[in-house]
């Protein structure tokens, strides 16, 4: 059996790293057994890019994103230009599908 939590928190600590690894100054989500603090809901790592330029809203998943959850991230208006929103997507054992959304 899949312990599911377990396996989002190594993804999301493999899109930090990926991230840490280019410079960006990471903030992940923290999740306790009576609290999560996804941030507007939605998303589980925020990073700042280097030079301080913009702001990228990263949800991760594993295989596979649900429309309900790319139509909500569509939905959320942010600042043009200095925030991103992405879904970025784990294929098993192989690479990252990387999805910007405006």
């Amino acid at each position: 059996m899949i312990n599911t939590v377990a396996k989002g928190t190594r993804k999301e600590k493999a899109c930090a790293d990926e991230l840490e690894a280019k410079g960006y100054l990471i903030w992940r989500v923290i999740r306790t057994k009576w609290h999560s603090l996804d941030l507007f809901g939605l998303f589980d790592v925020c990073a700042l890019a280097p030079d301080g330029s913009h702001i990228l809203f990263i949800q991760t998943k594993s295989n596979k994103c649900d429309n309900k959850t790319r139509d909500a991230i569509k939905a959320l208006r942010m600042p043009e230009k200095v925030c991103e929103k992405w879904i970025w997507i784990w294929k098993d054992r192989k690479y990252w599908i990387k999805e910007f959304y405006d």
